[in-house]
């Protein structure tokens, strides 16, 4: 699955390697990205730690692919499952793009992409919380066929507070 194509062969999922790290973190600390994200790395050995955490061949906690761009291997964004249940079969899915990349459909063809693996590592409920307000997040998910199913209240910490979520998910087709 690594080197998946995405977006008519514009870009593909492979690893993140150390070489992608400062762009990824530059772009997280950008203020359109902080607005729609909870989580807040603050250095380089912090990505670091979390992309070593990850597990490609074995998901037990999280995994990360590289979403980078098919010309020059270019990261343009990452996307990920976390807080994985192998017991109960399932995971959040996480993605970010730089946003000079925002408008080409990466997200949705990312998250298509991570839950058709998912789904092939017998993964059957991927689902997805997002910050109340990220319209452009919601559309995403549910243009990579992800349903609404309700609010958590004070779910998520950010910086000192509380905030209320959005809870998306996507199952397999019945039978």
């Amino acid at each position: 699955m690594l080197n998946h194509p995405l977006a008519n062969g514009f870009a593909h999922l492979r690893p993140i390697r150390e070489t992608d790290l400062a762009h990824w973190l530059d772009y997280l600390r950008s203020d359109p990205v902080r607005q729609g994200i909870s989580w807040r790395p603050q250095t380089t050995d912090a990505l670091r730690e979390f992309v070593d955490a990850t597990e490609l061949h074995n998901p037990v906690s999280q995994v990360r692919f590289a979403i980078a761009r098919t010309d020059d291997d270019a990261l343009l964004g990452t996307v990920g499952l976390h807080t994985i249940s192998k017991v109960h079969r399932s995971a959040d899915v996480g993605y970010d793009i730089a946003p000079d990349q925002w408008g080409q459909g990466l997200a949705t063809a990312a998250c298509c992409a991570i839950v058709e693996w998912a789904q092939r590592q017998g993964f059957v409920r991927i689902q997805a919380t997002l910050l109340i307000g990220n319209e452009t997040s919601r559309r995403v998910l549910e243009r990579a066929g992800f349903e609404h199913e309700g609010r958590l209240r004070k779910f998520r910490w950010i910086e000192g507070h509380a905030h209320d979520v959005l809870v998306y998910s996507h199952l397999p087709a019945e039978r």
